[in-house]
């Protein structure tokens, strides 16, 4: 009798074990299924010597926070349409004079866009093409959460990565073949978390607007400046004195271009930045981290999108990358044309409405529309000179063709946390940079 006893615990200790695999197998790579997951709280901030009692703290769950998005869009869902309106979505960048760094500027938030100093910059911030990546990121990951509140998808933990899967013909880092990887945490079942991502791709508004091209119209604001530039006892040289050095960085990049062109074998290896352009959802407020190499940005939304609008939306960032990346390729090309300007900036808008696909709405698109830019120059040239470097600016700004041309994104779901590796970033350090560079 005690054996049959125990051939019996023994086949039910199999059955179990073989459930248990079955169950854990991943929806697409990684296989730990993990429910219940704390808050991770920062040891920098922590009062408790034990993680145990840092896990017992009030921190507010990333589930708590499905409920809120739900509710607020379930509440804005049944306002009438009548009573709901456009978005003016506006963004404004300038070349800061010596420096050439791009400020943009997005209602009450800045955000710094820089070259590194291969290109005349001081790698204050990321580049536009990096900007463009993380934008887009954020969306996605924003509609995951939008989704997966409204489909009742438990999701404990998400994070997401982005890259780009081979460079493109463009001179600028204009990138092709855009790739996506959610991580998350989550009971849900395979199926239910690939009809999420499918859900995500019809739904998510930036993906939308990179996977379709668009009209871009382009208009100039221009006022013609002394031929001799007066500098004031006290003041720095300005925006003309930069271009000089930006056009000594342009010719060493021709140079190097054609070298490699020349001998194709002696082509130097590819410079290492890091990890992917990395997106984390904060538990208990929404709010997107946004880490691109050493540089984190913040996205949030505003209340009607249960946000506490702690930084500028990723529509919002879409426009204002789009001036970022117009304001470096008019200093590229006014440096390569020997263009002499005196001030720049680039103002955009666009449109976004959230009544799209209601009745009445049916052809208003989902991502934002309408788009118009206008780049606003102080300069001793011609007008013609100008509109001839504006049209040279449109033939090889990455995230003007980006959106003008469609673009393939494809997207994947791991379940887990993504591995983080830390990089080293020395390349970008004046010693390095100066060390091997004639200028």
């Amino acid at each position: 009798m005690k054996n049959i006893i125990q051939f019996k615990l023994n086949i039910m200790l199999l059955f179990g074990v073989f459930i248990a695999i079955t169950s854990g197998t991943s929806c697409t790579q990684q296989s730990s299924q993990i429910y219940d997951v704390t808050p991770e709280i920062d040891p920098a901030i922590s009062i408790y010597k034990s993680s145990a009692q840092n896990s017992k703290g009030n921190v507010s769950s990333l589930k708590s926070f499905l409920a809120a998005r739900k509710n607020a869009l379930l509440k804005l869902d049944a306002v009438p349409s009548s009573d709901l309106q456009s978005i003016t979505l506006q963004a404004r960048t300038s070349a800061e004079q010596r420096a050439g760094v791009r400020r943009i500027r997005i209602r009450n938030f800045q955000i710094i866009s820089d070259s590194d100093p291969t290109y005349a910059g001081y790698n204050l911030g990321p580049s536009s093409p990096e900007s463009a990546q993380a934008v887009l990121a954020s969306d996605i990951t924003d509609t995951y959460i939008s989704q997966a509140a409204l489909k009742g998808i438990q999701i404990d933990s998400l994070e997401l990565e982005i890259g780009s899967a081979r460079s493109g013909s463009g001179s600028f880092g204009f990138q092709r073949g855009l790739e996506y990887t959610a991580y998350i945490v989550s009971p849900a079942t395979d199926a239910q978390l690939e009809d999420l991502r499918q859900a995500v791709e019809a739904n998510s508004a930036l993906f939308g607007l990179i996977t379709r091209s668009q009209e871009v119209i382009g208009d100039i604001d221009y006022v013609q400046s002394d031929k001799v530039q007066v500098i004031p006892d006290g003041y720095q040289p300005g925006l003309r004195d930069y271009l000089k050095w930006k056009r000594n960085a342009y010719l060493y990049k021709q140079k190097q271009s054609e070298e490699r062109r020349a001998n194709p074998s002696a082509t130097p290896p590819q410079i290492e930045r890091g990890n992917p352009i990395h997106v984390a959802v904060e538990g208990g407020t929404g709010v997107r981290r946004i880490h691109i190499r050493q540089f984190e940005i913040l996205h949030d939304n505003p209340p009607y999108l249960a946000g506490n609008d702690l930084g500028p939306s990723a529509y919002e960032h879409q426009i204002g990358v789009l001036t970022s990346c117009l304001t470096h390729i008019f200093e590229i090309q006014a440096a390569a044309r020997e263009v002499t300007l005196d001030s720049l900036a680039v103002s955009a808008k666009g449109v976004v409405d959230f009544r799209a696909g209601r009745p009445g709405f049916e052809n208003v698109p989902l991502y934002p529309h309408n788009i118009q830019y206008t780049v606003h120059i102080k300069s001793p040239e011609s007008l013609e000179t100008i509109e001839a470097l504006r049209d040279a600016v449109e033939a090889v700004c990455p995230i003007y063709n980006l959106l003008k041309n469609e673009q393939s994104v494809t997207g994947s779901i791991v379940r887990g946390r993504p591995v983080r590796i830390e990089h080293d970033y020395s390349y970008f350090t004046n010693e390095n940079i100066y060390s091997s560079k004639p200028w």
